[in-house]
């Protein structure tokens, strides 16, 4: 009898659980090749497997105890979109940013596009500035954070 093949749901929650574990190779498995990653809040995208693997890497290394709990999740053919709530704290730097040891609980929505039974792209949305504020971080001095961080990192992508 042949393996049912996941639905885009189930591949997501799949991703999230691993995730959410901070086991980033479990996680990876459920993702495409040239996966793309965006996160816009820090307008980062990362491409490929490899890439999304470090930047999920360096996010779970400065929020090891990162989780979200998904409110909903719908399909729409090769489409999943969810929302809930994502949970840190943050436990080491990024980007330069120094960790505060503080928390953060922040409402969120993502869609991903699952192709092939894998995520093929990831869009993933939050408050910056909630986000910041709930960690006791200067949103202005972030955000350029995040700005030189994203120079560097297409710098040396050239």
């Amino acid at each position: 009898m042949p393996e049912k093949r996941m639905t885009p749901a189930e591949v997501v929650r799949a991703y999230a659980r691993a995730k959410s574990s901070a086991d980033i190779p479990a996680a990876m498995r459920f993702c495409h090749p040239d996966v793309v990653f965006e996160t816009t809040a820090f307008r980062a995208v990362a491409t490929g497997w490899d890439e999304v693997a470090r930047q999920n890497t360096a996010f779970l290394r400065t929020f090891p105890d990162y989780g979200v709990e998904l409110e909903y999740l719908v399909e729409a053919g090769e489409l999943a979109v969810g929302a809930g709530t994502v949970r840190a704290t943050m436990r080491e730097s990024l980007v330069g940013i120094e960790p505060t040891g503080r928390s953060f609980a922040l409402p969120f929505a993502c869609h991903w596009t699952v192709r092939d039974g894998l995520i093929a792209h990831e869009r993933f949305f939050f408050d910056f500035h909630q986000m910041c504020e709930q960690l006791g971080l200067p949103t202005e001095a972030a955000a350029a954070k995040f700005a030189a961080w994203r120079e560097r990192t297409e710098g040396a992508a050239r």
